[in-house]
């Protein structure tokens, strides 16, 4: 069969799909509202290696769209969350939502079904979550706004709870997480035993973890202001800010893990490498001969031994907040585990490189983060930092081909070609 990623390329273009739903959506085709921009989020490429099953490919992906009602012309966004199926497959998804009693709809047209937010097959209490009626009897106190923060259909939904100001009570802001699953209560749990240890003004400021809610699965935790790390120059502010960042980094490597962690060891990131490379090679047969270098290499340099502790698991520049006070908050306690501190600093590392800034400024960062990295950790190993770095890297590349944001052909090439270039840290 044809390339699948070429048939569903029209669907990641913003611009055709504004005029495509406009002329697609039933509330458009009825004239009730029309659609005058679309952002996309969060694409996922469902694909197959062997050739008899890639006929069961698909993509699902998040439209935000702007739009109005064309009588009060009164402007309003909304979320549409949507799979696209090759061939007639839409239909048996759509007859299958039916049939779960979901809220879908189908546009056939485009090989899609559709839900519009808060509907979502998979949580179906998010949309209680959303009423702000029933959040302010909850809290019993008038609420003022409900901003969706990052919403991952099928997944999670992280939603700002802004409260109005009363007699008595300031302004608040609280943030809700809700998950498909009750991972919420375990966050909940492992947040509130690291924030139980001793601390010091030089450590990440955690978010207070306020309650759990079982029926829901929604994980309560109380806001922090300040600004955005991933909204400040790179070469001058973050930089500047990197000595802070890697102490309270090393600070929390040595807090005492929850019970109960999973644990990654290196042979485990290996599988998981190589996994990801099969992939890239089935879809650009062009970038195989480098991959399979990258994992020959991974292979051979892969370190014998590393002492394992808590490490976040996710963590990147979007993660950190610099508060009013100069310090560090840190969020996303989802991935907690048990591994090598080295893999949250190449995590750090490898995503700087997404970043629209010359490589020789974020290698000049890299360099800076491990060396002072070194001097705040006695368990530093160049070789090891960057054996992880470079799987990072390929990871990265992994996610450019499955989100397929634009021009991710390139991007998975460049990124690929960072893992396999020479590192002087290594030598």
């Amino acid at each position: 069969m044809t390339n699948p990623l070429a048939q569903f390329a029209p669907l990641l273009n913003a611009d055709l799909m504004a005029a495509a739903l406009q002329q697609h959506l039933p509330e458009c085709r009825a004239g009730d509202w029309q659609v005058t921009g679309c952002e996309i989020q969060h694409p996922r490429y469902k694909t197959y290696r062997l050739a008899e099953n890639r006929e069961r490919s698909f993509l699902s992906l998040v439209y935000h769209l702007r739009g109005r009602h064309p009588a009060a012309m009164t402007a309003e966004q909304r979320i549409l969350y949507a799979r696209a199926y090759l061939g007639q497959r839409s239909q048996q998804a759509y007859s299958e939502a039916q049939a779960n009693g979901e809220r879908a709809i189908h546009l056939a047209e485009l090989g899609m079904v559709g839900w519009h937010f808060p509907d979502d097959p998979a949580m179906p209490w998010l949309a209680a979550l959303m009423d702000s009626r029933q959040i302010a009897e909850l809290e019993q106190r008038p609420i003022s706004a409900i901003e969706i923060v990052n919403y991952r259909p099928e997944i999670r939904c992280t939603a700002r709870y802004r409260f109005a100001a009363g007699e008595t009570e300031p302004a608040r802001v609280v943030y809700g997480k809700t998950y498909v699953d009750q991972r919420g209560r375990t966050v909940y749990q492992n947040l509130g035993l690291l924030q139980q240890q001793p601390s010091s003004v030089a450590d990440f400021v955690m978010p207070q973890a306020l309650a759990y809610a079982a029926n829901c699965r929604t994980l309560w935790l109380d806001g922090l202001q300040g600004l955005a790390l991933a909204a400040m120059d790179f070469t001058r502010e973050v930089e500047a800010k990197l000595p802070v960042l890697v102490a309270a980094l090393a600070a929390f490597h040595r807090l005492t893990p929850p019970p109960s962690l999973p644990t990654i060891s290196l042979p485990q990131h290996l599988q998981e490498w190589r996994k990801k490379a099969d992939k890239l090679s089935v879809a650009y047969p062009a970038q195989q001969a480098k991959l399979t270098a990258l994992l020959s290499e991974l292979g051979q340099t892969r370190p014998e031994f590393a002492t394992l502790g808590l490490i976040h698991g996710d963590f990147h520049i979007d993660q950190l907040l610099v508060l009013a006070d100069g310090r560090l908050a840190l969020f996303d306690y989802d991935e907690l585990t048990l591994g090598d501190p080295l893999q949250d600093l190449a995590n750090f590392a490898a995503d700087l490189y997404n970043y629209p800034y010359p490589v020789a400024v974020i290698d000049r960062l890299v360099q800076q983060l491990f060396t002072t990295y070194s001097a705040n950790h006695n368990q530093t190993d160049p070789q090891r930092f960057v054996w992880h770095l470079r799987g990072q890297l390929l990871t990265r590349a992994y996610r450019c081909f499955i989100q397929q944001k634009s021009e991710a052909q390139q991007r998975v090439a460049d990124f690929i070609a960072l893992a396999l270039r020479p590192w002087p840290l290594a030598e």
